[in-house]
């Protein structure tokens, strides 16, 4: 697959238009394909999702302290925008999160 030089761009678009997530280091999306839980959490699937992924995020907030960098969660994204830049179906496998991480650069 061919890089795209506009990845930056299309992400900050489908995050609202949150231009630091163009100009960040890296940015992290998490999709989530709930059958994966619904087998074993049911119901509540859904809830455990959100909460696992909430708690990912949270390392990727200490691991981002301690490199000296910082991150900011996004849940204001357009759902499928994401999904399209993802790659993903937005229905058996959708976005759930998104952070992107950088250093402050002050002028």
């Amino acid at each position: 697959m061919a890089a795209d030089d506009q990845i930056g761009r299309k992400a900050a678009s489908a995050c609202l238009g949150q231009a630091f997530v163009a100009t960040s280091a890296v940015c992290f999306f998490w999709t989530a394909i709930p059958a994966r839980m619904e087998w074993r959490y049911g119901r509540a699937a859904h809830k455990v999702i959100a909460i696992d992924a909430g708690h990912v995020c949270q390392n990727l907030y200490l691991a981002s302290t301690a490199l000296g960098a910082g991150t900011c969660a996004i849940a204001a994204y357009d759902q499928e925008d994401c999904d399209q830049l993802l790659g993903v179906d937005g229905d058996e496998e959708f976005t759930v999160y998104i952070a992107p991480v950088g250093k402050c650069v002050t002028v």
